[in-house]
């Protein structure tokens, strides 16, 4: 532990050496974002508009860092967000980073477009899963794929709502990023320069989709056209207020709506699910989208004090994490970092990402003699002038 910290301090150290570890077409897909990346730089912008305003002579503290949500006690406000794709960037990282999870006490949430199948990465999860749908318009994928779920031990549902149409992601497209990996010179030379993943690749199999696969033929009667497009557009996806409904009478379990960005969506979804999940999927969907912590107060304000709120969408640290719950958010959740550790150290760099986060986010609250995350929500904050959003309506 102590030498990984010496030479990885911070999630950012590990950003060069993954780089270097995985081909290219693997980076871009975890580093992009759509259109010219404005939303993924503003994601990052945001934080630098949020300070903590200390207060001192409270003594010492010994930070508990436990948080409660859906009557479950976690040893830390965050956890693993939903990745597609994501043994494409670093083969087996499903299994990989279920089993940190696990270990580490948060939550781990897969993605309907993973590379390993739902009852794979169930029997690593101890319970601790939470699935994320991307809500198939037809609906008997969609019922078979809740059964799935439910039935490989997943607790919560993520529905994903900011995915109605697949986003242009350019620089995807000009990397040649698919699954599997195109059968090409190019995708040849670029994992023969890797040999760390292509050697884990020929050990984990070449990346599919796990879960979705099977329902890409002509067999399944739903019908559904598989592989469409690049980078993981298996499918027509559709959500509206009935839907919800639908999936909120069949899920026996708390559901979690992902992807909210609008004040008045918050409000009404309250009244459907049993938490709202703020995101810009991480700067990948809409380009001209703002940052999830910019939102974050008003909607926090407008719910009220009890309803829970999760974010995701940026967040590279435990200073980050500390902003997000400051802020308004009972829970945040990263997924670029512990991949970022993963391709840059193998499984061992996850769990550092882990102890990274944990570590930083405890420095915080003993800095500022906060005993628990409540008291730490409660810290005063001062805004950037650059921060808040003028609505022009």
């Amino acid at each position: 532990m102590s030498s990984l910290v010496d030479k990885y301090p911070r999630v950012s150290d590990m950003v060069g050496v993954a780089k270097r570890r995985m081909p290219h077409f693997a980076a871009e897909y975890l580093f992009a974002g759509t259109g010219y990346d404005e939303a993924l730089e503003n994601n990052r912008k945001a934080f630098n508009e949020v300070f903590l305003v200390p207060q001192y002579l409270k003594g010492t503290v010994n930070p508990n860092l436990k948080t409660k949500l859906f009557g479950y006690e976690y040893d830390a406000p965050f956890g693993m967000a939903p990745v597609g794709m994501t043994s494409l960037m670093w083969p087996g990282a499903e299994i990989a980073l279920s089993k940190m999870s696990v270990k580490n006490n948060i939550p781990f949430s897969l993605s309907t477009v993973s590379c390993t199948s739902v009852e794979e990465v169930g029997k690593h999860l101890d319970g601790n899963g939470w699935f994320q749908l991307y809500p198939p318009a037809d609906k008997v994928i969609r019922n078979d794929l809740l059964k799935r779920a439910k039935d490989s031990g997943f607790k919560n549902l993520i529905i994903t709502a900011d995915i109605p149409a697949s986003s242009r992601r350019e620089r995807l497209r000009m990397a040649g990023v698919s699954v599997p990996p195109k059968n090409n010179l190019r995708t040849f030379f670029q994992a023969a320069i890797c040999p760390s993943w292509s050697i884990g690749t020929l050990i984990n199999g070449i990346p599919a989709f796990g879960t979705m696969d099977q329902y890409s033929d002509g067999s399944w009667h739903g019908n559904a056209k598989s592989k469409a497009g690049f980078a993981g557009s298996q499918m027509q996806r559709y959500l509206d207020w009935d839907y919800l409904k639908e999936v909120r009478d069949i899920w026996k379990g708390p559901i979690i709506l992902k992807g909210l960005m609008d004040i008045e969506d918050a409000i009404k979804t309250t009244k459907f699910v049993d938490a709202i999940y703020l995101s810009n999927h991480g700067g990948r969907q809409l380009d001209i989208a703002p940052s999830t912590l910019q939102i974050l107060p008003e909607i926090r304000k407008k719910v009220g004090s009890k309803f829970p709120i999760i974010i995701d969408s940026g967040f590279y640290s435990g200073q980050d994490i500390c902003k997000g719950l400051m802020l308004g958010a009972d829970f945040v959740m990263t997924g670029r970092p512990f991949i970022i550790g993963l391709a840059a150290l193998g499984a061992k760099g996850a769990n550092h990402v882990h102890d990274i986060l944990k570590d930083e986010l405890s420095n915080i609250m003993e800095q500022v003699c906060a005993e628990n995350v409540k008291e730490l929500k409660n810290q005063k904050v001062v805004l950037g002038n650059n921060f808040k959003l003028n609505n022009l309506n």
